[in-house]
């Protein structure tokens, strides 16, 4: 909720451009101020709404609070007032529509931390006796790699329309925001080779650097089966992959032995080869959803290797 309470602005030469020291109380509060709410870890966070102006340029409302005549004037007086209430740093979201603003922002040493869409945020640390301990963005991406094996000892395989190191290789993508690797592990084989399947287990993972926008990647290998219909004789029917247009050039359910011959020979893929072992050797990671002891927060999965006599993993 954007801040109501009024604190001490003390008035004159520490407000820019010397206001009238003369000012009552009333006026040396909030009216300086631009309006903010209180932010995570002691911050506090300014919302930028979308210009209001119209064609002519003339504002639809009697007073913009965020005009930029009086924005770094009243920008210094926020920085001022939240220095006071000892806040650790201030993030600003700003839209497109009024990035002109952004250049008032970097003069008083606001550094850009992300963007998304039509928002930038900006974030200014506030506390001048240590350095900023503002994570960067978005330091990882998370990826999923799917090992999905019928019932007749194929495992299903995806050849893309470009960028194909192999043959063939399993599908797999980056999980979406606030998606589980499970659930992303089974959108993924989906969406490439229109197979539905239920998840297993993580076999394993990768922990690599320098990877698609200069981020670190966190790419999960999930264990699923595919669900398979049965016949009138009681024998499994094996779903046929459809690749994904304008991404899959070719999907196929290729022996198990054949993919790993492809995998571990001369010119194997030594990563793929590591998790067909593991994955033999039953060393996998289970899941197990967990209640929060946050209130209101959903349970959420833990990935573990399995204890012997263990009945409590939920597949």
């Amino acid at each position: 909720m954007i801040q109501v309470r009024k604190i001490a602005v003390q008035s004159g030469s520490e407000f820019p451009h010397g206001h009238n020291s003369e000012r009552n109380e009333e006026e040396n509060d909030w009216q300086y101020l631009l309006p903010f709410e209180d932010w995570t870890h002691n911050s506090a966070k300014i919302f930028i709404p979308e210009s209001s102006n119209r064609a002519d340029g003339n504002f639809l409302d009697n007073y913009d609070v965020f005009d930029r005549a009086t924005f770094t004037e009243k920008l210094n007086a926020t920085i001022h007032a939240l220095k006071g209430m000892e806040k650790s740093s201030l993030w600003i979201e700003v839209p497109m529509s009024r990035s002109a603003l952004i250049e008032e922002m970097v003069n008083l040493d606001f550094k850009f931390h992300h963007a998304q869409g039509r928002i930038s945020t900006l974030n200014l640390w506030l506390k001048d006796d240590m350095e900023s301990l503002v994570p960067e963005f978005a330091t990882h991406h998370i990826g999923v790699g799917a090992l999905v094996i019928n019932s007749r000892d194929e495992v299903l395989c995806v050849r893309e329309l470009s960028r194909n190191a192999m043959p063939w290789k399993i599908p797999g993508g980056l999980a979406d925001l606030g998606e589980h690797i499970d659930e992303a592990a089974v959108r993924e084989v989906l969406e490439e080779t229109g197979i539905h399947t239920k998840f297993c287990n993580v076999v394993c993972f990768r922990h690599s650097h320098g990877m698609q926008h200069d981020r670190s990647d966190i790419y999960f290998v999930c264990r699923l089966d595919p669900i398979e219909e049965v016949d009138e004789n009681g024998n499994p029917v094996i779903p046929e992959p459809v690749p994904q247009e304008n991404e899959i050039a070719a999907t196929t359910w290729l022996p198990y032995s054949e993919f790993k011959d492809l995998m571990t020979g001369k010119d194997g893929h030594p990563m793929i080869s590591h998790v067909l072992n593991v994955n033999e050797r039953g060393d996998v990671i289970e899941r197990k959803l967990i209640s929060s002891v946050i209130p209101g927060r959903k349970p959420f999965p833990i990935y573990s290797a399995p204890s012997a006599g263990r009945d409590d993993v939920e597949k």
